[in-house]
Formats: C-alpha cells, structure tokens, sequence
C-alpha cells in the first residue's frame, strides 16, 4: 500500500491552521500488504529523511540537504504522478549525497515478538514538515525473495480529506502509512558430482544422465533439467547448474549409468540457497549432491553428449550440441 501524500489541496481544504511546534510520530506499517507473510518474519530498515519545512498555512519550504527539490510548486493541480517524479527526484538527491545527508531516524520495521498485530515500526519526536521514507532492499527469511521499496513523500501532519478527497479535514500529527514493495526472485546453484570408484579403459568413456526436477513448496515444478558427466579415468567429475530458484528441493535422478552400477542410491536432494543466504548465515553451504558408481563387469561400449535447447523469443528453439559441426571450424 502506497500512501500518497496528495497534499494539493492542504492550504485550500485543511480546517484550522498547523501547530508546527505539536512533536509528530509516523507509523510505517506492512498492514495489508500482500507480502504480509514474509514481511511479518523480516526486519525492514526504513530512514526517514526531512526534506521540507510547513508554515501554519501549509506552506512547504525544502531544507537545505534537498534544495533542489521544488516543493514551492506544490499546488492544487500537482497530481499523483507528479508526487511520484518529486519523490524520485528527492530520492536521487538523497543517493548522491551519501553519507552527507543524515536521515532524521531509521528503525525496523517488524513484528513484536509473540504480538498479534502486522509489522511496523513507530518514529516519535519528530518535527512537522514533508518527509523521505526511505524503506532498504531486504531479503525475506530464508534469503529466497529480496525486497525493493519505492521511496516515497509524506506530510507532518497529515490530513485524510487532502489526501484522498474524502474524510476529516483536522490535521492528523499521527499518521500511519504503508510499504510499497516488488518482491524479486533470487537464484541459487546446484553442484552435481559424480564419483567414479573403478573404470574399465577398455570400453572407453564413458556417460551418466542425471535428471533434475525442482519443486516449490507446493509442489509444483519450477525447475527441469537433464545433463551428464562423461568419464575417461577413475575419479570424480562435477556439473554445475545456476539460475534454479532459491527455496526449491531439488531432486537429483540417475537415468543412465552404462556399465557402470550406482553404489547406493540412484537418486539424492538438496534444497537451493543463495550465496547470500550462506553468507549471512541462514544456510550452511550452497546445493550439492554426489551419486557414486562403480563398473558392473558390462562389455557395452559408447558414451553420450547432451543437447541443449533453449527458446530464442520468437517461438523458435536453438539447439546446442557439443558434437555438431561450427560453421568455418575443423571438424
């Protein structure tokens, strides 16, 4: 939920003159928010950064850290879209100051500890004005989604009729307003070793098929995959596939072995993590399984290659094959 601060009409519908000495709070909630369910399992930094002053008659005047921001155009026609293009514009501001631009507060938004109530975080004290709500890119629990917020404006106080044309026009110095966030899926890798106790060079190389299948939590597939290993000695050799969504088990099946018998099991799992996961300390290790062979006294001879296809946008497929020959090479 995106509160826009719709303050055009403040200086022409607002009853009574604003109190600039009353001390305001700012509740930044995740109420309503779809993400709800991660959002109530993370900590969400959020700074808040004055950018304007306001006289008795709603008048906005920008502090000297966002000089460039033209608040003194505010008026009756200044529309969403033109609330949005100042906050990104203060926002730029803020990012090229850096560290030279001090936040009036920062705090997490989260929920309390056995509270039944969303996640949300309260800033008291703080002075009338127009401020930057500045929310940081988070990772939910278990590192599978991140965060991006939409910085946005807001007004000490507040008013619900200047805001959204209905309501009371009395100045609300206690506002509550909402996250606006896009979740973005993140990825992980999975590494597939497989570990060849005896070979017989006789037959030459030889081929493992691995299929992989990856499930979310309701058991759907998002992720279907088929490689190989191909083997001229004793030893292991490994495979390693990106871009499987984070959060998904995996599940590792051995399809095709040759000569070769599986020690063991011929399948294995492993549940995909971020390298930020495992850098923060919420994952051990990124996804890893071994299968292990060794040969079964067979006399069949032959190895494999893998085809790949991948779509080319225009219903098309392209196919690669190590085996194929490349136009102008010596093959």
């Amino acid at each position: 939920m995106l509160a826009l601060p719709g303050l055009s009409l403040l200086r022409t519908q607002a009853a009574g003159a604003i109190d600039t000495e009353a001390p305001c709070s700012l509740t930044v909630t995740v109420e309503d928010s779809q993400y709800i369910s991660d959002f109530d399992k993370m900590s969400i930094p959020v700074s808040v950064y004055q950018v304007a002053d306001v006289d008795s008659v709603g008048k906005y005047t920008a502090t000297e850290a966002f000089a460039g921001l033209d608040v003194g155009s505010i008026s009756s026609a200044t529309t969403a879209q033109d609330w949005a293009d100042m906050a990104e514009k203060a926002e730029e501001i803020r990012a090229a100051a850096g560290d030279a631009v001090k936040p009036a507060a920062t705090q997490d938004v989260e929920k309390a500890e056995g509270g039944s109530q969303p996640a949300e975080a309260v800033f008291r004290e703080l002075h009338t004005g127009m401020y930057l709500i500045v929310p940081a890119e988070t990772y939910n629990s278990d590192y599978s989604v991140k965060y991006v917020f939409t910085p946005y404006l807001t007004a000490l106080p507040g008013n619900a009729y200047a805001s959204t044309g209905e309501g009371s026009d009395e100045w609300n110095y206690n506002p509550v307003v909402g996250l606006k966030a896009e979740g973005e899926r993140q990825y992980g890798k999975l590494t597939i070793t497989k570990n060849l106790s005896s070979y017989n060079a006789s037959l030459g190389q030889c081929t493992f098929v691995f299929e992989v299948t990856g499930r979310d939590e309701n058991n759907a597939v998002v992720y279907s995959n088929v490689v190989s290993t191909t083997h001229d000695a004793a030893g292991s050799q490994s495979v390693v596939l990106e871009d499987i969504p984070a959060g998904a088990t995996v599940t590792v099946k051995e399809i095709y072995s040759g000569n070769y018998k599986v020690d063991g099991d011929d399948s294995a799992t492993a549940f995909i993590v971020t390298a930020e996961a495992v850098q923060a300390g919420a994952a051990q290790e990124e996804a890893s399984v071994t299968i292990s062979n060794t040969y079964d006294g067979g006399n069949r001879g032959g190895y494999g290659v893998t085809n790949h296809f991948e779509a080319d946008g225009n219903g098309g497929w392209t196919w690669e094959n190590p085996t194929r020959p490349v136009p102008g090479g010596n093959n």
